[in-house]
């Protein structure tokens, strides 16, 4: 059975190489673990990271299931570059959802069907921050880089 595990980070947290290796080593971690599916968004920076380094490491263990969990519908060239690299994911409540509330059903899809978070939260307010306390809520395991 596959462990899974997601990430929620606010759209521009300061970027830094030393987030990037805590990253890194983190994700690492959950793979000796036996994590071998993760679950990624788009909506900032942060996810560009973990897209990024989920695709490097996809290299080193291809055993692992990369999942783009999607919040909206997507043009049919992004949606051909996404199924190239990634399982795409477009859960049906999230696509009959307004598009106002489209990111929030997404991320409590997410939370509602995963193991883990590794998280970027640095304030107790936004999309990310409600993503984690509902995490915490569901009793999901949480790492917080921050």
């Amino acid at each position: 059975m596959s462990k899974i595990c997601a990430f929620f980070g606010p759209r521009d947290p300061p970027y830094s190489v030393a987030l990037e290796n805590r990253l890194e080593q983190t994700v690492r971690q959950l793979i000796a673990e036996g994590y071998d599916e993760f679950w990624c968004c788009e909506q900032g920076t942060f996810d560009w990271m973990a897209r990024s380094l989920m695709l490097k490491l996809k290299k080193e263990f291809n055993y692992i299931t990369i999942c783009y969990i999607c919040a909206y519908r997507c043009s049919e060239s992004k949606l051909k570059w996404l199924a190239e690299h990634f399982d795409i994911i477009y859960p049906d409540e999230v696509a009959k959802c307004p598009p106002k509330s489209a990111i929030l059903r997404r991320n409590r899809y997410i939370v509602e069907n995963v193991d883990a978070v590794i998280c970027y939260i640095t304030y107790n307010s936004g999309g990310a921050y409600q993503a984690m306390q509902f995490a915490i809520r569901k009793g999901k395991i949480i790492i917080n880089l921050y």
